[in-house]
C-alpha cells in the first residue's frame, strides 16, 4: 500500500472518529435535556397532587362557613351545595342498588353498541374490544349492570389477594394505564387475552387523565368477571373519589353519561372502595400500587375494612375511617422509594411517605418476601430498579407527559420469580424526528415551569431581595439557583435550565427581574379582548386558579359547566349577608352581564377566570 493510500486511510479513520465522537456529545446532550424536562414535568405533577390536598383544606373551610351561615339563620341551596360538592363522589349511595334499578333504563333501538347479557362470555369481552377500539360508547344501562356485578365479585376478595403461578408457571403485572386505551389494547395483543395460563395484575390507577377511563376500567372489570382467577386490579391512588374529580375522571363520566350521571359516578366510585390494595405472588412477590413505610403491617392491612374508604385524602368528610388504618392505605397506595435511609414523610405530594432501602430491606425480610413491584411515579424508560433491584417500578401509559416522551412497560414474572420486562410504545403516524421531540417537549416544560415561577413572584423577589442588599437588580448565579430552589421547592438542574429563565449581566452575574419578564412574557397572545395584567395580578390568577375553580364549581348547582344567571343571583345574595353588603339585584344582573364575555347569558369557567383577572388588574 502506497504512503499516500495509507494516509487517505488514517485521514478517514479520524474523520470517522470524530463524527462519532460529535454524534455521541449530540445524543448525550440531547438526553440531558430530555431528563430535565421530564424532571419538571414530573415536579409540576407532584405540586399539582399537593394542591389538590391543598384544596381539600380550602373546601372544609367552606363547610365550616356554611355551617356558620345555617346556623345564623341563613339557610340556603348554595350553602347546600357546598355540601353536595365535596359529598357527591366521596359518599356515593348506591349499597342498595339491584338489578331492577337497571331495568328502568331503556336500551333505544337506535342503539348499535354490545348488548351485554350475564354471565359474561370471552365472546362478549371482544366485542366490547373492538367497540371501544372504534370509539364507541357502552349504553349507560350495560355500564350500571357491569359496574354492580363486579361489585359483587370484588367484596369476596380479601385485601391481600393471595396468587399462586402454579398453574400458569407467570404472571404479568401492568403498571399506571390513567385512561390510555390504546396502550391496554396493545398489551392484549402482545401478551394475550387474560385466561388460566395468561393471568394479569393490574396494579392501580387505571383512571384520570387519559381520555378513555371510562373504557379502560369498564374491560378491566368485564376479563375480571369472565376470568376471575387470571385477572387481578390493585387499588391505585387515583382510585379515589376526592381525586378523580381533579383529575378528569369525574368530568369524562358526566361528558358521557349525562342523564345518568349521579348513578354511574356513585357506583364507580363504589366499586373502587371495593378494590383489593395488593396482591401477593407465589408468596415472595408484593404488588402494591406505591409502596411501603416503616409501619405497614401486612396483618393490619389484611383485616380492615377497605370498603369504607372511598376517599383517603384526609379531611375529605368520611367520619367512619379508623386513622390507625387509613395511614396505612395511604402509605401503600401514595409513598416513593428514596436513595437515603429511613422514612419521611412526602413533603413532594403531601401524603405517603419516602422509604429507603433500610425499610425497604426490613419489609421484605420481616415478611419473607425476596421483591417490591410498585408503580405510581414515571419512569422515564417505562421501568426502572431501586434499592439494590429490590424494589421494581413499572408504568405502562406510554407518551405519558407528550408525544415521545416515554415508552410504556409491563413485566412478567415466572415462577421461579425472574422478571422479564417488556417495553412498548404504540406507533404513531408522522412522528417528529427524536430532536424535535425534545425541543417540543422542552418549550412545553419551561411554559409549565415559567406558570409556577410566576405564581412564587412576591416570595422569589423577597428572596433576591435578601441576597441584593445593595439594590444592584442582580445577583449570583448561586444565588439565583438557590432562590429558586428553596422558594419553588424543585429539586432541577438550575444551571442549565437558567438561560431560559433568566439574562446574564457582562460580568455574569444574573439580572433576576427578568426571570418574571419572561415568565408572564408567554401569556402575551392569551387575551385578546383585555390588555395583560402584571405579573402580579397573573400569580394571584395561578395561586387560586384551583381555589376558583371550586367556587365555580359549587356555584354551578346543575354541573352543566355554566354558571347561569339564577346561580350567579344565589351566590352573591348568600355572600351579601355573610358580609353584611347586599347588592341590589339590578347590580348584580350587571356583574353578570359583565362577566358573560360572549354574551351567551351564561358563564363558563374561562369567563369567570377573566374575569378576576379583569378585577384585580383595574384595582392595582
Amino acid at each position: 500500500m502506497s504512503a499516500i493510500s495509507q494516509g487517505r486511510g488514517r485521514t478517514s479513520i479520524r474523520a470517522i472518529v470524530l463524527i462519532q465522537s460529535w454524534y455521541r456529545r449530540y445524543k448525550a446532550r440531547l438526553e440531558a435535556r430530555r431528563r430535565a424536562e421530564w424532571k419538571i414535568y414530573e415536579k409540576i405533577e407532584y405540586a399539582s397532587e399537593r394542591n389538590r390536598i391543598h384544596l381539600q383544606n380550602f373546601l372544609e373551610d367552606l363547610l365550616e362557613l356554611g355551617a356558620e351561615l345555617s346556623a345564623g339563620g341563613i339557610d340556603c341551596s348554595f350553602v347546600q351545595r357546598l355540601q353536595e360538592f365535596k359529598s357527591v363522589s366521596i359518599q356515593p349511595k348506591q349499597d342498595n342498588i339491584s338489578l331492577a334499578s337497571f331495568e328502568d333504563f331503556d336500551v333505544e333501538d337506535s342503539y348499535s353498541g354490545p348488548r351485554l347479557t350475564f354471565p359474561l362470555s370471552a365472546t362478549q369481552v371482544q366485542t366490547l374490544i373492538d367497540h371501544f377500539s372504534q370509539g364507541g360508547r357502552l349504553h349507560a344501562r350495560y355500564v350500571m349492570q357491569l359496574l354492580h356485578e363486579v361489585r359483587l365479585e370484588l367484596k369476596t376478595r380479601p385485601n391481600i389477594y393471595r396468587l399462586s403461578t402454579s398453574i400458569s408457571k407467570q404472571v404479568t403485572v401492568v403498571g399506571d394505564l390513567h385512561g390510555q386505551l390504546e396502550d391496554l389494547l396493545l398489551i392484549f395483543y402482545k401478551n394475550g387475552l387474560p385466561d388460566v395460563t395468561n393471568p394479569y395484575v393490574f396494579n392501580g390507577d387505571i383512571v384520570d387523565r387519559g381520555s378513555n377511563s371510562v373504557e379502560v376500567a369498564l374491560l378491566l372489570f368485564a376479563c375480571q368477571l369472565v376470568w376471575p382467577t387470571a385477572v387481578f386490579i390493585n387499588r391505585g391512588n387515583h382510585e379515589d373519589a376526592t381525586i378523580n374529580i381533579r383529575y378528569g375522571f369525574t368530568d369524562e363520566v358526566q361528558t358521557k353519561y349525562q342523564d345518568t350521571f349521579p348513578k354511574i359516578i356513585g357506583l364507580f366510585n363504589e366499586v373502587f372502595s371495593w378494590l383489593p390494595i395488593a396482591t401477593m405472588i407465589d408468596g415472595s412477590i408484593f404488588v402494591v400500587h406505591g409502596g411501603i413505610s416503616d409501619s405497614v403491617d401486612l396483618g393490619l392491612l389484611d383485616k380492615l375494612d377497605r370498603h369504607k374508604y372511598y376517599s383517603l385524602i384526609p379531611g375529605s368528610g368520611n367520619k367512619a375511617v379508623n386513622k390507625m388504618e387509613q395511614q396505612q392505605i395511604i402509605d401503600v397506595l401514595w409513598s416513593d422509594p428514596q436513595p437515603e435511609l429511613g422514612c419521611q414523610f412526602n413533603n413532594e405530594r403531601n401524603i405517603g411517605c419516602f422509604f429507603g432501602p433500610d425499610i425497604t430491606a426490613n419489609f421484605l425480610q420481616r415478611n419473607r418476601l425476596n421483591l417490591l413491584v410498585r408503580s405510581h411515579q414515571v419512569p422515564i424508560d417505562g421501568y426502572c430498579y431501586t434499592h439494590c433491584e429490590c424494589v421494581l417500578t413499572i408504568f405502562s401509559a406510554s407518551n405519558y407527559q407528550f408525544e415521545g416522551s416515554n415508552p410504556g412497560a409491563y413485566v412478567k414474572l415466572a415462577s421461579n420469580g425472574k422478571p422479564e420486562i417488556v417495553q412498548f410504545c404504540p406507533s404513531k403516524k408522522n412522528l417528529k424526528p427524536l430532536g424535535r421531540q425534545i425541543f417540543c417537549a422542552e418549550d412545553a416544560a419551561l411554559r409549565s415551569l415559567r406558570a409556577k415561577i410566576a405564581a412564587s413572584k412576591t416570595e422569589l423577589v423577597a428572596t433576591f431581595s435578601k441576597m441584593d442588599p445593595r439594590k444592584t437588580g442582580c445577583v449570583t448565579v448561586a444565588q439565583w439557583c438557590s432562590a429558586m430552589e428553596s422558594e419553588l421547592k424543585f429539586d432541577l438542574p438550575w444551571r442549565m435550565l437558567r438561560p431560559h429563565l433568566a439574562e446574564l449581566t457582562a460580568d455574569k452575574r444574573v439580572m433576576y427581574m427578568t426571570t418574571f419578564q419572561r415568565a408572564t412574557l408567554q401569556n402575551s397572545m392569551e387575551n385578546t379582548f383585555f390588555p395583560l395584567p402584571d405579573a402580579s395580578v397573573m400569580e394571584a390568577v395561578y395561586k387560586n386558579k384551583e381555589e376558583l375553580e371550586a367556587i365555580f364549581r359549587i356555584m354551578d348547582r346543575d354541573n352543566s359547566g355554566y354558571i347561569s344567571l339564577d346561580e350567579f343571583k344565589e351566590c352573591c345574595r348568600v355572600l351579601g349577608r355573610a358580609t353584611k353588603r347586599n347588592l341590589p339585584e339590578a347590580e348584580i344582573v350587571d356583574m353578570a352581564k359583565a362577566m358573560d364575555l360572549n354574551k351567551d347569558g351564561r358563564i363558563d369557567f374561562n369567563e369567570f377566570l377573566e374575569a378576576f383577572r379583569i378585577v384585580e388588574f383595574k384595582n392595582k
